[in-house]
């Protein structure tokens, strides 16, 4: 385990103190706990290969073993922890072909989705993805990747929401809990401004009622993405 991880209590309840549940959910303990320790890998809070003790967590949670024990064995089946039997578990590490499949997928869906909101043709949706291209807007003048992450993250849901199929939206939350992975670490100023105009295709496309362009938008926006984030991370053109 590396020296920086905290290997108790105390230490791993600074790094939780955010995601600790304040009252009970309709999830229950498991549900909320879930939540707790998922956040906190796609935050980076619990980083790539750090170890997770049943005891350190639940300790850290305020919730007994049995909620924390269930919680990681479904972050387990989402790919963000893996069990070593007799060792432990461990938060996962996505190789360059993981991330490279991600993003293929997340198009193919994505294109999917645009295509399906489109056809659904809802204006609230259409004002909601506006508005957010607002905000991604007002934070690329600033710099401000941390928001414009969050608004592009959002932007991304709102597809998988304003297609309003059920199914698709299961398979888009797996591909979603993914590109949260990757964080901010893709983005530059220029890749921003790139992100704003692929939105843009997109919004007009749906707006305009053709889903075939929407859906092409999307798709090509996806494989942009890819690119450009694959690069990044591998600090060199793929």
């Amino acid at each position: 385990m590396s020296s920086s991880v905290p290997t108790t209590a105390d230490g791993m309840s600074e790094l939780l103190a955010g995601y600790r549940p304040t009252t009970a959910s309709r999830g229950g303990a498991v549900g909320d706990t879930v939540y707790a320790i998922r956040e906190a890998i796609l935050d980076g809070v619990l980083a790539p290969d750090v170890w997770l003790r049943e005891v350190v967590l639940s300790e850290a949670l305020g919730v007994s073993r049995t909620p924390v024990r269930e919680a990681l064995n479904r972050l387990e089946e989402e790919g963000l922890v893996a069990r070593t039997p007799g060792v432990g578990a461990q938060v996962t590490r996505l190789s360059f072909e993981d991330m490279s499949a991600v993003y293929q997928v997340r198009g193919s869906l994505e294109s999917l989705a645009a295509e399906y909101a489109t056809r659904q043709g809802k204006p609230e949706h259409f004002e909601q993805f506006q508005r957010l291209q607002e905000r991604m807007s007002a934070a690329t003048a600033a710099t401000d990747l941390d928001d414009f992450y969050r608004a592009n993250v959002d932007f991304h849901h709102l597809l998988s929401v304003a297609a309003d199929n059920a199914y698709l939206s299961r398979l888009l939350a797996t591909v979603e809990v993914a590109i949260r992975r990757f964080g901010t670490r893709s983005l530059s100023p220029e890749r921003m401004r790139d992100v704003l105009d692929e939105h843009a295709a997109i919004i007009d496309a749906m707006i305009a009622g053709d889903p075939e362009r929407a859906g092409a938008a999307a798709a090509s926006h996806a494989s942009s993405a890819r690119t450009s984030s694959l690069s990044r991370l591998l600090g060199r053109p793929i």
